[in-house]
């Protein structure tokens, strides 16, 4: 069932940001994406849930976009954002790996009892769908109308937690047994 809290955690920002530019226009949309996405974070914290490193560090990184983009009215700065988001995850994680190191590891080894191995197929799958999404984000920013953008992160935002349901094959195949269940996840 945390699975379902996750997934609405992760989307419920994004379709309000969705549905708010429809009705409202952007900078009125930017408003309720950040504050669904600071309210679901102090209420994770506020129901004693841990919050995820990730959660935080994403939630930053977005209101150093956001809060600019609303206050000034400018859409550009928050789509350029994904660019620069996606593109910095996907140097991190690939720029990282190729030193042997995995960012993903840190980040969510509390998460997932997976071998070293997992962790480095998982670093280059991220990284390598991170890069698409910058390209594709730059492609239809410059290329298509704001509508279409916005709909393409609607669409990018459930890509993403489609990609990531799909990478439990991999940490269910590559878990350490005595340490996760099934999935890969830490019991």
């Amino acid at each position: 069932m945390s699975w379902l809290l996750s997934a609405i955690e992760e989307l419920l920002p994004v379709i309000g940001f969705f549905v708010a530019q429809r009705l409202y226009g952007f900078t009125p949309a930017l408003v309720v994406m950040t504050l669904l996405v600071v309210g679901l974070l102090a209420f994770c914290y506020g129901v004693g849930r841990k919050v995820p490193r990730f959660a935080v560090a994403s939630t930053v990184v977005m209101l150093l976009f956001a809060v600019p983009s609303a206050v000034t009215g400018n859409a550009v700065i928050f789509q350029v954002s994904d660019t620069f988001i996606n593109g910095g995850f996907a140097i991190l994680l690939l720029g990282c790996q190729a030193f042997g190191f995995s960012v993903l590891k840190y980040f969510f080894e509390r998460v997932f009892a997976i071998t070293d191995e997992a962790w480095r197929i998982l670093s280059l799958r991220w990284g390598a769908l991170f890069v698409v999404l910058a390209v594709l984000n730059e492609v239809i920013r410059r290329g298509y109308s704001q509508d279409a953008w916005v709909t393409f992160k609607l669409v990018s935002a459930v890509a993403v937690l489609l990609f990531g349901c799909y990478q439990f094959t991999l940490s269910a195949r590559l878990r350490i047994p005595g340490q996760s269940n099934r999935l890969g996840l830490r019991i």
